[in-house]
C-alpha cells in the first residue's frame, strides 16, 4: 500500500498557555514526528487569528529543522501573495539549507479574505500577485538568478540545497483539483470537519490522478491526501472525553476571526458526528484503526495528514496519541489495507 502518513499543526492557542509555551510543546510534537513513520510536517500560515500563531510558517520550520533529523518540512501553506518574491526565495533556500535539504513548498494564494485585508488586498489582487510572482520564486531557486519586475537580473548569494522542490497545493475547492495535478503539485483536499465527503474525495482523487498521469514521470510518487484531526487514547472513554473538551477550544479558534468581522459562524459541531462521518478521528487504538482503513478504503487516498495538537489538548497527551498512532495504528492499518 503506497500510503505515507504527515503531521499538521495550525499552532493555535492554548488557553493558558504563554505563546512560548505552545511553540515549546508543539516543537515537541514534531521531534517525536521525527522519531515515527511521519514523512513530513505541516505548519499553516495565519495572521491576527487564534487558530495560528505560526504567522511565519518558515521561521517555524526553521526552528523545527535544527530539533529534527529526518522528517521532511512543508509549511502548509506559504501565502506567496503576502511575500516580496526575492525575500521568499532567500528565505526558502535558508530554511533549505538549515534542514539540510528537506524542505517541501506548500503555496497558495490564500484563504481567508479578512486577512488579505490586514495587508491592503482584496481576493483578486491576492490572485494576480499568486499569479505574478510565483514563477518569480520558482525561477530563482532553480536557476540561482533574480529577475526583478524591470528585467534586471540578480544573482541569488543564497542557494537551496535542493534544485528542484516538492511542491504541494493545499485547497477546498474541488475544481482546482486538476489545475494542481497539471501544474505538478501534490494536494491536500479539504481540511478537517470542513472536508467534503468521502465519496466527493474519491471522485476528485481520480480527477487528479488521471490529470498527474499527463504531466508525471514514471519515477515520481504524487500525493493526494486529506487531512483529520486525531486523537487516540488507550480508553476510549478517556479518549472521547480529552477530545470532546478540547474541541471545544479548537472551534473557538477555528471561528474566533470571522467573529470578531462579524461573519456569524454555524454552532459547535457534534463531534460524533464528525467521527460517523469520518471527519475526524477519535478513540482506542482499535477504533482509529477502524476509521483510518475506512476513509483509505472509501477514497483510495495515498496520504494521510493528521493534526494531533489542537485546542487545549495536553502536550502529554498530544505526545501519547502520536505516539498510539506511530506505532500501532499505522503498522496495523497498513496491514489490513494490503501493505
Amino acid at each position: 500500500m503506497d500510503l505515507e502518513f504527515g503531521v499538521f499543526d495550525w499552532v493555535d492557542v492554548a488557553r493558558g498557555h504563554s505563546t512560548a509555551q505552545t511553540y515549546d510543546e508543539r516543537i515537541a510534537v514534531a521531534k517525536r514526528a521525527d522519531r515515527g513513520r511521519f514523512e513530513r510536517y505541516h505548519i499553516a500560515e495565519h495572521h491576527g487569528a487564534t487558530l495560528g500563531l505560526a504567522a511565519s510558517p518558515g521561521l517555524f520550520a526553521a526552528a523545527i529543522a535544527r530539533e529534527t533529523e529526518r522528517i521532511r518540512l512543508a509549511p502548509m501553506t506559504f501565502i506567496v501573495p503576502l511575500y516580496e518574491p526575492l525575500r521568499l526565495a532567500e528565505e526558502i533556500a535558508m530554511i533549505d539549507n538549515l534542514s539540510h535539504g528537506r524542505l517541501e513548498l506548500g503555496i497558495g494564494k490564500g484563504s481567508s479574505p479578512i486577512e488579505a485585508r490586514m495587508f491592503g488586498h482584496s481576493p483578486e489582487q491576492m490572485q494576480e500577485r499568486y499569479d505574478a510572482f510565483l514563477p518569480r520564486v520558482l525561477e530563482a531557486l532553480e536557476s540561482g538568478v533574480y529577475r526583478s519586475d524591470a528585467g534586471e537580473e540578480f544573482p541569488l548569494t543564497i542557494r537551496p540545497l535542493q534544485r528542484s522542490f516538492t511542491t504541494w497545493y493545499p485547497t477546498s475547492n474541488p475544481e482546482s483539483i486538476q489545475r494542481a495535478a497539471v501544474n505538478g503539485e501534490n494536494t491536500i483536499f479539504g481540511f478537517a470537519f470542513r472536508s467534503p465527503g468521502l465519496d466527493v474525495i474519491r471522485e476528485r482523487r481520480d480527477i487528479y490522478f488521471e490529470a498527474r498521469a499527463t504531466v508525471d514521470s514514471a519515477e515520481k510518487h504524487p500525493r493526494f491526501g486529506v487531512l483529520r484531526h486525531v486523537f487516540v487514547a488507550e480508553d476510549e472513554g478517556e479518549a472521547w472525553q480529552k477530545a470532546e473538551a478540547a474541541f471545544v477550544d479548537h472551534y473557538d479558534n477555528f471561528t474566533w476571526l470571522w467573529r470578531q468581522h462579524g461573519v456569524d459562524q454555524p454552532p459547535l459541531p457534534d463531534l460524533r458526528r464528525l467521527v460517523a462521518d469520518h471527519l475526524f478521528f477519535v478513540g482506542s487504538v482499535d477504533s482509529v484503526i477502524e476509521q483510518v482503513v475506512s476513509v483509505v478504503e472509501a477514497t483510495s487516498v495515498n496520504y494521510l495528514a493528521g493534526a494531533f495538537s489542537w485546542g487545549s489538548l495536553h502536550v502529554d497527551d498530544a505526545l501519547t496519541s502520536i505516539d498510539l498512532f506511530d506505532t500501532e495504528v499505522i503498522p496495523q492499518s497498513l496491514a489490513r489495507l494490503g501493505g
